[in-house]
């Protein structure tokens, strides 16, 4: 399942990459889980982004939430604590959708943090 949206993935060298709609794109099937910024792969190499590759065994949940001003969105927590955020209208099919492909999904909307 491929959703359109925008996304927002920690940076080396910028603190973040923020990135509004409709420049990230989810991707969910088969077991796996991508999650990256597509037009501004110039942009995303310059600051050291690099996509969200993952299996559910690389994700310690999935989870819906609130960005800057109300945004709606879905969070993505890796095992090694990183933040990845996709924003969307769309949370309770992208949680269906992680869930049913065996992701660890937290129905309890969390606080957004910019801080990794």
């Amino acid at each position: 399942m491929r959703f359109i949206g925008g996304a927002n993935m920690p940076s080396p060298s910028a603190g973040r990459l923020n990135a509004t709609r409709p420049f990230g794109v989810l991707t969910v099937g088969s077991g796996r889980l991508d999650l990256r910024v597509r037009v501004l792969r110039p942009l995303a190499k310059l600051f050291g982004v690099t996509p969200l590759e993952c299996s559910a065994q690389d994700l310690a949940d999935v989870f819906p939430c609130r960005g800057a001003f109300g945004t709606p969105g879905v969070g993505f927590r890796t095992k090694d604590g990183r933040h990845f955020y996709f924003w969307t209208g769309q949370i309770q099919a992208v949680l269906d959708v992680c869930r049913q492909q065996g992701f660890s999904v937290s129905p309890k909307e969390q606080q957004v943090t910019y801080n990794n």
